[in-house]
């Protein structure tokens, strides 16, 4: 049975809003069927550019259980602070460590969680990569008029000023899927995001007063201060992270039937 044209577009639209992941490994055993048969565990979080203490492991490894749960509903998945009290703190935050220094797993890493969580087929780690803020200033004039009846004649006496200080958080991070069982990799990918606050401001200069660029290059200094302290505070860390989790279960293996 043939498809109609509207369906075939709009399912090819919503392949193309698909979250990019850069490196996509998936072993052929990883398959739709595999993850709504098993069950998955999140390990946690960690970080190879700053050190995360083992609170913020745990909880952003609970906020990439919440995200999988959000876009896969169908995939049944253990969170971090469960695990953590079936395998012991310790336990996990060596497993954790190891990771966060290579990047990979390795049997013998997680011996204790095959023994504490027997149904777990799946383990789950992602190691942050980038966490990087900039900030900048965009700048725009708009001619502005005294009256309508003067913007009608198209002269403008006045020109106003905006302002946009623009604070953006930038992170990536990589995500392994560890088949407990058969003691292999079967997923791994790089996904990155970013999120910017802005604080907006406008101010009118009259267009024949003396000195106007530099009364408007004052006023900008003055917002962004001495200390560029007029910036807004960067997104958090848990709202870049968000987009970052969606994107992974976005991109997990997906059911053939339509």
């Amino acid at each position: 049975m043939k498809l109609p044209m509207v369906v075939l577009v709009i399912m090819s639209v919503l392949m193309a809003c698909k979250t990019t992941v850069v490196g996509l490994q998936q072993d052929p055993s990883f398959s739709y069927i595999e993850t709504i048969q098993n069950q998955f565990v999140v390990a946690g979080v960690t970080s190879s550019v700053e050190k995360l203490d083992d609170i913020t492991r745990v909880r952003f490894g609970d906020q990439l259980a919440r995200q999988f749960h959000e876009e896969r509903p169908e995939i049944n998945i253990i969170r971090s602070g469960l695990l953590a009290k079936e395998v012991g703190s310790a336990s996990l935050m060596s497993l954790l460590d190891s990771y966060r220094m290579t990047g990979a797993i390795n049997s013998q890493d997680v011996d204790s969680i095959r023994h504490s969580v027997p149904l777990a087929r799946f383990l789950i780690l992602s190691r942050i990569e980038k966490n990087h803020i900039s900030q900048k200033n965009k700048q725009s004039e708009t001619d502005v008029a005294d009256s309508e009846e003067d913007r009608q004649k198209g002269e403008y006496e006045q020109v106003r000023v905006d302002i946009s200080l623009e604070t953006t958080r930038e992170m990536g991070a990589t995500l392994i899927i560890y088949d407990l069982q058969q003691n292999l990799q079967v997923w791994t990918g790089y996904v990155s995001h970013a999120e910017t606050n802005s604080n907006e401001s406008s101010r009118t200069f009259s267009k024949d007063k003396r000195w106007r660029e530099e009364l408007v290059d004052v006023f900008v200094d003055n917002l962004i201060g001495l200390d560029h302290s007029g910036y807004p505070e960067p997104p958090t860390q848990t709202e870049v992270l968000d987009n970052i989790f969606k994107g992974y279960a976005e991109n997990m293996p997906e059911s053939t039937k339509r």
